[in-house]
């Protein structure tokens, strides 16, 4: 009897573990960032990984953090003279409004603060970096495979000082 009271109650927490995943409130996600850069006329393709973890307050309102960092930097020749340019890292904190339009789909639009850090190597001529705060604000949406588990997609256009990128993102994404 006892042995079967305990396997009831651990196959009962395992059924009820996804729904109360669902409930939380907490999600996050991890993707490639197509990042592209036009920072004073000179332009780079980067790539970057880059995740998200948000909470949704309501239905309609969620906060999320972004963190990122490139992981493909691109070689740009500027009078003469190439360097490779790449992205060190991307931190930001957003709030988002969103409206589901079905239980599995979801769009949003999101914007907040953010800061980066560029860094070009010139090689002979030195190597230079320059960490700058700014705006970024996007679109995009979420589809939910099965309720826990999906894949979102979004653009976010950054602001930042004498730096504009536009960036868009594929990530696998998951409710907590």
């Amino acid at each position: 009897m006892k042995r079967t009271l305990t396997l009831a109650s651990i196959s009962i927490s395992l059924l009820a573990a996804p729904a109360l995943a669902q409930s939380s409130g907490w999600y996050g996600d991890v993707g490639y960032q197509f990042f592209e850069v036009d920072e004073s006329g000179v332009e780079a393709d980067l790539g970057n990984i880059t995740g998200h973890v948000g909470y949704n307050i309501t239905p309609n309102l969620a906060v999320e953090g972004e963190a990122g960092f490139g992981v493909k930097d691109e070689d740009v020749t500027v009078a003469g003279t190439t360097a490779e340019v790449g992205l060190n890292y991307l931190v930001g904190a957003y709030g988002r409004v969103q409206a589901p339009i079905s239980p599995n789909l979801t769009v949003f639009a999101r914007a907040g603060l953010v800061n980066a850090e560029l860094e070009a190597d010139g090689g002979a001529i030195g190597s230079f970096s320059d960490s700058e705060t700014g705006a970024g604000y996007g679109v995009g949406g979420e589809f939910s495979f099965d309720g826990v588990n999906g894949i979102r997609a979004d653009y976010t256009r950054y602001d930042i000082e004498d730096l504009e990128a536009d960036a868009f993102m594929v990530a696998y994404s998951r409710k907590f």
